[in-house]
């Protein structure tokens, strides 16, 4: 995720610079690696419903990292 776009948007007068991390490709995800917990929890938010908060933060936490979670939490 190293790769970097960068994006301007022009507004009334001012220009809005900023770098966003390019789009990543499916190959780029590689599902084998991922936790029979992250599995479950990623299942029932997004197909089979009944997901839990924990289920939520399991999810992000898998996204973005524990501590940024816990940062956003407290």
């Amino acid at each position: 995720m190293n790769i970097k776009k960068h994006k301007v948007d022009q507004q009334s007068g001012v220009a809005v610079h900023r770098e966003i991390p390019e789009m990543r490709r499916t190959e780029d995800f590689d599902v084998s690696k991922m936790s029979i917990e992250t599995h479950g929890a990623w299942g029932r938010i997004c197909d089979t419903g009944g997901a839990t908060p924990e289920d939520f933060k399991h999810v992000f936490e898998s996204i973005m990292s524990s501590g940024v979670v816990d940062g956003i939490l407290k």
